[in-house]
C-alpha cells in the first residue's frame, strides 16, 4: 500500500488527515478542495502529482453532491463560465508544462489573500453582474484551473463579489467544477500527467472524501444564509495564506 501510493508512516498520515480536511471544507463551502491538497501535500509530492488527484477526486465530489444542489444552480452564469473556462484550461495545461510551479500558485493565492482581506472589511454589495464579466472570470479561472488546480477561490472570490446567495453560489460553483474538472481531467491524461500511481491514491482517498464531503453538507445546511459570505471570504483568506505558507517553507 505504502509503495503503491509512494506516502509512508507520518506523511501518509498526514495526506489521510489533509483528504479529509478538505472534503469537508468542499461540502461545506462547495470549493477549496484543491487549494487544501495542494497545501497540506505540497511538502510530500510534487504539484505535477497533486493536480490530476485533485482534479480526479474533485469530479468525484461534484458527482456525489449533484442531487442536492440541482434546483439552486443559476444556469445561465453557468453556461457563460463553462464555456470560457473550457476555453482557458488548455492554456493553463499548457502553463503547467512548460512554467515552474511555484510563482504561479503564489501569484494566484496573493492575488486572493489580497482580494479578500479588502472584502471582508467592505459592506458594498453588487447588485448585478453582466454576463461579460462572468465570461472573463470564467475564462480565468479555466487557465488557473489548469495551471495550478485552484479555480476554486477564483471562483469563490468573484461570486462573493457578486452577492450571490448562499445556496446558489454554492450549487453554481459546484457544478462548475463538475464541468470543468472532468475536461482538465481529460487533457491532463492526453499530456502524459495522469499515471497508474495516481489511480491508486484516488481508490484510497474514496472514503475519506466521501465521509467528509458528507459531514460538511450537513453543515452547509445549518448555516445562518447571512453568514455564508462571511465564512467564504475568512476561508479564503486562511487557504491563500496556508498555500503561501506551504511554498515559502517547501
Amino acid at each position: 500500500m505504502e509503495a503503491a501510493l509512494g506516502l509512508s508512516g507520518y506523511g501518509l498520515l498526514g495526506a489521510v488527515l489533509v483528504v479529509f480536511a478538505a472534503a469537508f471544507i468542499r461540502g461545506y463551502s462547495g470549493f477549496g478542495f484543491s487549494a487544501v491538497l495542494m497545501a497540506g501535500l505540497i511538502l510530500q509530492l510534487p504539484a505535477v502529482e497533486i493536480v490530476p488527484l485533485s482534479i480526479a477526486l474533485e469530479v468525484i465530489a461534484s458527482a456525489g453532491q449533484a442531487r442536492g444542489i440541482y434546483r439552486d444552480i443559476n444556469w445561465q452564469p453557468l453556461a457563460v463560465l463553462l464555456l470560457t473556462g473550457l476555453i482557458g484550461t488548455p492554456f493553463g495545461v499548457y502553463l503547467l508544462g512548460i512554467l515552474p510551479d511555484v510563482p504561479l500558485r503564489i501569484a494566484v493565492q496573493l492575488l486572493v489573500l489580497l482580494a479578500s482581506v479588502f472584502l471582508v472589511f467592505s459592506k458594498e454589495r453588487r447588485k448585478s453582474t453582466p454576463l461579460i464579466l462572468f465570461a472573463l472570470v470564467g475564462f480565468v479561472a479555466g487557465v488557473v484551473n489548469g495551471a495550478t488546480a485552484l479555480s476554486g477561490l477564483v471562483l469563490a472570490l468573484f461570486f462573493t463579489l457578486s452577492g450571490e446567495k448562499a445556496a446558489v453560489m454554492r450549487a453554481t460553483m459546484i457544478a462548475y467544477f463538475f464541468v470543468t474538472d472532468l475536461w482538465t481531467g481529460g487533457l491532463l491524461i492526453g499530456a502524459g500527467l495522469f499515471d497508474i500511481q495516481t489511480v491508486f491514491r484516488v481508490i484510497a482517498a474514496l472514503p475519506l472524501l466521501g465521509i467528509g464531503v458528507w459531514i460538511g453538507s450537513k453543515s452547509f445546511l445549518s448555516t445562518n444564509p447571512a453568514s455564508f459570505r462571511t465564512y467564504v471570504l475568512w476561508l479564503l483568506m486562511g487557504l491563500s495564506s496556508i498555500g503561501l505558507l506551504g511554498v515559502v517553507s517547501g
